[in-house]
């Protein structure tokens, strides 16, 4: 395990060199027990287009699983869908698989404990159950929600813009624009569309 991986906001580093699949099976069943001694029971799940999320998603929700933690799956969203699924399923936490700005190669994980994302020594002590190897364990449940139109209807209702308006949208082949365009046309908007196709590989 590279610790140099637990940043101070999120864990991230380069996949297949920092992060495997044991890494990542590890990180889950340590996001759940940290998440029990902060009586956390049930967290969101989310993860973004890159190559490894997918695998990794599946993975570190396993890991949180089998801590007793319940999963509550929203699948491919971006970053600001997993933290408003925290308050709209009621949830106790959530974590987002993305790489955030870095370049292709690099996935990462951002965790939340209530609706705050937690940093600094609280990322170190994720390091520290690892090494101790002190899981909890359990059998948490898993279920799939879309989270998808109930957050374009809550931006729907509350951001106003003008029907008609001209926009040229960058999606830079992440998850972001994806979204964003369905949205902007339900405005009435007159949208070009420049990489709104998410693509993990961002040519």
């Amino acid at each position: 395990m590279n610790p140099e991986v637990f940043r101070e906001y999120d864990v991230r580093g380069i996949v297949d060199r920092d992060l495997n699949p044991d890494f990542v099976y590890l990180l889950g069943l340590a996001i759940g027990t940290y998440a029990l001694r902060h009586n956390v029971r049930q967290m969101t799940l989310g993860r973004d287009c890159r190559l490894s999320s997918e695998a990794y998603h599946d993975i570190v929700g396993r890991g949180i699983r089998a801590t007793g933690v319940d999963i509550i799956d929203i699948g491919l969203c971006a970053t600001p869908m997993l933290y408003f699924s925290i308050r709209h399923f009621q949830a106790d936490g959530g974590i987002m698989i993305t790489g955030s700005h870095n370049p292709p190669d690099f996935n990462g994980f951002k965790i939340c404990i209530g609706p705050d994302t937690i940093y600094g020594e609280e990322i170190q002590e994720l390091r520290r159950i690892i090494e101790s190897s002190s899981f909890a364990t359990g059998e948490g449940s898993a279920r799939q929600e879309d989270i998808t139109r109930v957050y374009q209807d809550y931006l729907f209702r509350r951001v106003d813009i003008k029907e008609g308006l001209k926009v040229v949208l960058d999606g830079g082949n992440g998850v972001g624009g994806f979204f964003a365009l369905p949205l902007l046309r339900r405005y009435g908007c007159r949208v070009t569309e420049l990489y709104c196709d998410p693509d993990g590989r961002f040519p």
